[in-house]
């Protein structure tokens, strides 16, 4: 199971580092990423693939959905956290793969 427990300084760093086209909050409390899509219908598309995801880990972030653009925002707690990461990477791979 994934832990809520807030990650350490290092695991920052790496989580960063690898998650560059995200946005992180200076107090680490939150990472947002902004996406623009063709079409309305995409965003929503993934929105619904999206949903998916947040269920099986039973993390959900925040979605502000605007015509073709989606911001998303993922914390757990007061820091970010290995669920919060866990989110991330299937986000990530949702974008690559379309699952």
């Amino acid at each position: 199971m994934v832990t809520t427990k807030a990650l350490k300084k290092s695991e920052l760093k790496r989580l960063q580092k690898r998650f560059s086209s995200w946005k992180f909050a200076p107090d680490d409390t939150k990472a947002t990423l902004t996406l623009t899509f063709k079409r309305h219908v995409e965003a929503v598309v993934f929105i619904a693939r999206l949903a998916i995801h947040a269920e099986v880990l039973g993390h959900h972030p925040e979605v502000l959905l605007t015509a073709a653009k989606i911001k998303l925002t993922t914390s757990t707690n007061k820091s970010l956290s290995a669920l919060d990461a866990a989110l991330m990477e299937r986000i990530e791979k949702i974008l690559k793969k379309g699952g």
